[in-house]
């Protein structure tokens, strides 16, 4: 399973207002060059942030985004689920009625399993916790890929 590019950078942007903003909104195309990522793609990301109340924008001099909520009670499920929807690797997860063999399926649990340990994951992570490691260290070590590299 791969994450768009909407989380991505959606993600990015929310980081970087949770460590940026201080009494005043931060200009987005301020984000955008910060964050290395067009400004005409982060203004796309903006809408469903601030549908969802994740975000909001001021309008006028001085305007810009700011957090609508503190950014220890945005996690990082809600972000994945307003940019990208479900997290399931297969349809049938979140709709068994779409696969006539679900009830039968043999991979099926593997899949409802792979979908809860990535839920648990991302429940698991808020905004401030990203904004917290990427004051702390300079790169983030990924066990991983880390692994995969050295086989």
């Amino acid at each position: 399973m791969r994450l768009s590019t909407r989380v991505r950078y959606g993600t990015r942007l929310l980081v970087d207002i949770a460590a940026n903003q201080a009494d005043a909104p931060l200009a987005l195309k301020d984000v955008a060059r910060r964050q290395q990522v067009s400004l005409n793609y982060l203004k796309q990301l903006v809408g469903p942030l601030v549908a969802a109340g994740l975000i909001r924008t001021e309008r006028g001099r001085g305007g810009g985004v700011v957090l609508a909520l503190s950014a220890q009670d945005i996690r990082l499920s809600r972000v994945v689920s307003i940019l990208e929807g479900s997290n399931a690797p297969v349809a049938c997860v979140d709709s068994p009625a779409l696969c006539d063999r679900s009830t039968a399926c043999a991979t099926r649990g593997v899949w409802c399993r792979v979908k809860t340990a990535i839920d648990g994951v991302l429940d698991s992570v808020t905004i401030r916790d990203l904004v917290e490691q990427q004051r702390t260290a300079e790169g983030v070590a990924c066990p991983v890929a880390d692994e995969v590299a050295s086989r």
